[in-house]
């Protein structure tokens, strides 16, 4: 279903879009007919369809059909004619692509239109939102539709038991959140008994505002955590130690990635003061991982920006949204060094049990596309990333917003003094006004001045997605000052209050240009909906985040020259370098989450490996034959080790190789023999305890305790892999010194970790057999080498 990325091309696009829209008379003479057939006739044409479409007999027209079905269940079942664009937005994601449509376009009654014929394949759909609030809307208002058409449709939400979720994923469409999609995946490959698993395997789905999900949301992976016993005096005396440590002597912070290295002084200092040899030695990762969080605690992370204090405990605070993650805490021991930080009583370490990034996830759908507003300024990266393809569909009715240029101040002081009397200007016409920022602190900080100036003003904050929705809807109405997040409350339209239009309509300001060009493009988008009037501007300063991290020296230059005075100005040169700046933060994030999905495919090989492993277990109906190959896979590595052919018969370890299988080995004519024929030896004394131990065994309670004892053993070794790779990763920017790629720095060390951890694995499984062998039969046996 993806498009090749050669394809596509600018004076294709234009090409390929008229293409299409001659489709569009055709469908809407398909509707026209439909539109005057009695219910049951139009059954009998939904149920039609159903069929061509399960008897792969798919001509042209079949698409058509789906589409003015759609058009038509939506008039009688909601009210609603779709327009063109829509039908077009809906025709183009059934292709195969991404559309970009602007905000109140109506993008949720377009994806319909794909999901009608995705669910038609009988494989399973899958509708992902964003919040939970807005699945449960869109899950609510797309029933009735699909029920009209036949189709089975569920709400996939956190709170339902196994059972439930079972029966929502049978449906031919599932609504619900990217993450509650990719945690019941992670899930699945946890469980030990396979009637637990809730997914079917993934076949379709669709995405709404793509953007946030493929491009914000890459950076951080999904996580299953579970508690696992920490060691608190390390971290008190790992916090102890660099609090004395000084940037620039000790450690160095690199603005714009938002990390810490330790300087060489430092780290012949930890070396010293921890006496170790290396610290960069696989052996010394837990000690290297604690002395990084806490200096990572110490410098990067701040309190009522990043996280909260309320109640003695540690609140994670959304960089996106500004909202409050409740129940989350942050990974790999950080939490704990923030509680040790801030003086608080320490909790349980965090493990993780499975992890998976956005990117790969997603990436196992064989057929993945979505919609958007502002999805065309990462074009390539779903191209490059996700193979997909963007098609820009027109606005239903001309955009009339006025978008002014942005105003540039000195200081940040300036800029809120010129804001303030701007929103007092528009608030005494009556023009209701929303003002976008990016953290909760700037919401205060603009909530409190226009409080000294006695103006009413709803401030979203950290507020439930439902609650977004509501107080964003609001925006609309006459004298209405909103302050909020720039991604809160998306994907909520905001519709005028009658009056407001001759007004001038929403005003909309931005406190400051997001790392994204993209995420200013919806604040600016929240105005101007459907043909509706309205305007935008953004008022940015020097002294501002996005200036200070990605080009400090040059705004400290324009600050000593300016000459603008204290009411800003829309110099091209100033907005030049705003673009500049943005466009290396751009970048920056850009190679953030490019290396993280490097990272993740080195990852994923093995995670693919594990999981076939660990479904091998749980679905084997001989547990015999998994534990016999374990066990010969560790007859391989011992005799690769304990006899290896470089070395003289003399000095091979078969004693020892033979105590390693429980059985007692003489050396008798050892000389004589290769290290293939100790393997087959080796190989055949232990099989021959095997046979005789199988013997006494009632097989089926015995095959089902092994089965979860396979499982315990090989999940617990994962874990223990996944701990050691988290802090090869955590440490892999300090490997830039080497001068090589980082990927293939971290795929070489992950390939080590993956043999260790299958000889660990293998070891484990072997020893445990062994011990039962010996207690049940009196091993060892004897027998020659």
């Amino acid at each position: 279903m993806r498009l090749s990325g050669a394809w596509w091309a600018k004076g294709l696009v234009k090409h390929n879009e008229a293409g299409i829209k001659k489709a569009l008379p055709l469908i809407n003479r398909k509707y026209e007919l439909l539109r005057h057939l009695s219910e049951p006739e139009l059954q009998q044409q939904i149920e039609r369809l159903r069929e061509e479409v399960v008897q792969h007999m798919q001509p042209r027209h079949v698409t058509y059909t789906t589409v003015a079905i759609v058009k038509e269940a939506v008039r009688r079942k909601l009210g609603v004619i779709l327009h063109d664009e829509q039908l077009l937005g809906g025709y183009m994601m059934i292709k195969g692509n991404v559309t970009e449509m602007l905000t109140g376009e109506g993008k949720t009654l377009t994806s319909l239109i794909p999901l009608f014929w995705f669910g038609l394949q009988g494989k399973g759909v899958h509708m992902i939102t964003v919040n939970p609030y807005l699945a449960e809307r869109d899950y609510m208002q797309a029933r009735e539709v699909f029920h009209f058409l036949g189709m089975t449709v569920g709400l996939n939400r956190s709170e339902l038991r196994m059972e439930e979720k079972q029966s929502v994923y049978e449906c031919e469409i599932t609504y619900g959140t990217w993450s509650e999609f990719g945690f019941d995946y992670l899930r699945d490959h946890l469980v030990y008994d396979p009637k637990h698993q809730v997914q079917r395997p993934l076949a379709y789905a669709i995405i709404d505002e793509i953007d946030s999900v493929l491009i914000d949301e890459a950076k951080t992976p999904m996580i299953i955590a579970g508690k696992s016993k920490a060691a608190p005096d390390l971290y008190y005396i790992c916090a102890k130690f660099v609090r004395g440590l000084r940037e620039h002597r000790d450690y160095e912070r690199d603005v714009e990635t938002n990390q810490v290295m330790f300087t060489e002084s430092a780290i012949r200092k930890i070396e010293t003061v921890f006496m170790i040899d290396n610290l960069f030695d696989l052996d010394q990762m837990t000690v290297y991982h604690y002395l990084l969080q806490s200096l990572r605690s110490q410098v990067l992370m701040e309190v009522d920006r990043d996280y909260l204090i309320t109640d003695g405990k540690v609140h994670i605070i959304d960089a996106f949204t500004g909202r409050v993650l409740e129940g989350r805490e942050f990974g790999d021991g950080l939490h704990q060094a923030i509680e040790v930080k801030e003086g608080l009583r320490l909790s349980e370490e965090t493990r993780t049990n499975a992890s998976i990034t956005v990117q790969k996830y997603f990436g196992l759908y064989p057929h993945l596309i979505g919609m958007s507003g502002t999805v065309q300024t990462e074009t390539e990266e779903l191209r490059h990333t996700y193979g997909l393809e963007v098609m820009p569909i027109s606005t239903h009715r001309p955009i009339v917003r006025k978008d002014a240029p942005d105003l540039v101040f000195s200081t940040k002081a300036a800029k809120f003094q010129r804001l303030v009397k701007e929103i007092i200007a528009l608030h005494q016409r009556g023009a209701p006004i929303l003002v976008g920022t990016t953290s909760v602190q700037q919401s205060e900080q603009l909530a409190a001045r226009l409080s000294q100036v006695h103006l009413p003003c709803q401030v979203l904050n950290a507020k439930t997605e439902r609650e977004e929705a509501e107080i964003i809807s609001r925006a609309g109405r006459k004298s209405a000052i909103t302050i909020a997040t720039n991604m809160a409350g998306r994907g909520a339209d905001i519709r005028l209050e009658a009056g407001v239009a001759e007004l001038g309509g929403l005003h909309v300001f931005g406190l400051e240009r997001h790392e994204s060009c993209r995420i200013d493009l919806q604040l600016r988008g929240r105005s101007g909906r459907q043909g509706d009037p309205g305007a935008s501007q953004f008022f940015i300063s020097l002294e501002d985040e996005l200036f200070l991290r990605f080009a400090s020296d040059e705004a400290e230059d324009w600050r000593e020259s300016w000459k603008w005075g204290e009411e800003g100005v829309s110099s091209q040169q100033l907005l030049r370098f705003a673009d500049m700046a943005q466009n290396r933060a751009e970048q920056q994030m850009y190679g953030i989450r490019t290396l993280l999905y490097k990272l993740d495919c080195v990852v994923h090989r093995q995670r693919e490996w594990f999981y076939s492993e660990r479904e091998d277990i749980l679905h084997s109906e001989k547990m015999e034959d998994i534990l016999s190959r374990s066990v010969s896979h560790w007859i391989d590595i011992c005799v690769e080790r304990l006899c290896p052919a470089k070395r003289l018969p003399e000095e091979w370890k078969v004693r020892q190789l033979g105590q390693e299988f429980g059985l007692t080995v003489s050396i008798h004519a050892v000389e004589l023999m290769t290290p293939s024929e100790i393997r087959q030896q080796v190989g055949q004394q232990w099989r021959q305890g095997w046979s005789l131990f199988l013997e006494t065994q009632l097989l089926e309670k015995w095959r089902s305790s092994w089965r979860e004892r396979c499982l315990r053993l090989i999940d617990q070794c994962w874990m223990e892999h996944m701990e050691v790779l988290g802090s090869v990763k955590q440490g892999i920017h300090l490997r830039a010194i080497e001068k090589r790629d980082l990927a293939d720095i971290y795929e070489e060390e992950a390939y080590q970790l993956h043999l260790k951890f299958i000889r660990k694995y293998h070891r484990a499984i072997t020893r445990e057999v062994i011990q039962e062998m010996k207690d049940q039969l009196a091993f060892p046996l004897s027998g020659s080498a």
